[in-house]
């Protein structure tokens, strides 16, 4: 499976590469399934996530097949593509993402928000892994309550969130408990280490993306 998204995205590589004459133009189509993924999780406390996750991998079916048919060209592409694998239940699919916004941030350069993709991509290619996230963009929940995932100590500095979107640490801790009550959750009073998040899972046999 690896090698065969490997192989597609370098396809896309290839077409995203226009001759200069050439006038190429987003597909309408790629723009349309995030915002489909987007509204789904517009009511964010009252989301019936098994309904969610089905939706999800229809959208992710279709961006492979738009993929394999040569649909995705410019930077604004890639991204689209990117946001519907970020929501993805696999470790692949978020490598997926990862590598799609990596690659609409190489053809758009001055994009924050492509930048910002791929910080998330990556905090969730950690998350996912059991691992400190390294930006600060990924927040987990409990039966407690809304909390930051743990981020790696001097994994980056705020500068170089600066660079990529992503306000600085301070700030995110500072603004959780609008991201908490935006979700409707509370705010976690004893935010869980790494550790014991690794303890959860090994108890629970299970990681949640």
């Amino acid at each position: 499976m690896r090698h065969a998204l490997l192989t597609l995205l370098l396809f896309c590589l290839m077409a995203a590469v226009a001759p200069a004459h050439a006038q190429v133009t987003d597909n309408p189509e790629l723009a349309s399934i995030p915002r489909d993924d987007q509204l789904a999780r517009a009511d964010a406390a009252n989301i019936d996530w098994s309904v969610v996750a089905r939706e999800d991998a229809e959208r992710r079916a279709r961006v492979i097949a738009l993929m394999r048919g040569g649909a995705m060209r410019t930077a604004r592409d890639h991204y689209h593509a990117a946001m519907v694998f970020q929501h993805g239940s696999t470790l692949e699919d978020i490598r997926t993402a990862h590598a799609l916004s990596s690659l609409a941030a190489t053809l758009a350069p001055d994009e924050a928000g492509y930048r910002w993709l791929v910080a998330a991509s990556w905090d969730r290619i950690m998350t996912t892994q059991l691992q400190p996230q390294w930006y600060g963009t990924q927040f987990r929940s409990d039966e407690a309550g809304l909390f930051l995932y743990p981020v790696a100590d001097g994994a980056v500095g705020d500068p170089e969130r600066a660079r990529m979107g992503v306000p600085p640490l301070a700030e995110i801790r500072a603004r959780i408990g609008e991201t908490a009550a935006a979700m409707g959750q509370p705010v976690h009073p004893a935010p869980p280490t790494i550790e014991q998040l690794r303890r959860a899972q090994h108890m629970t046999g299970s990681v949640t993306p």
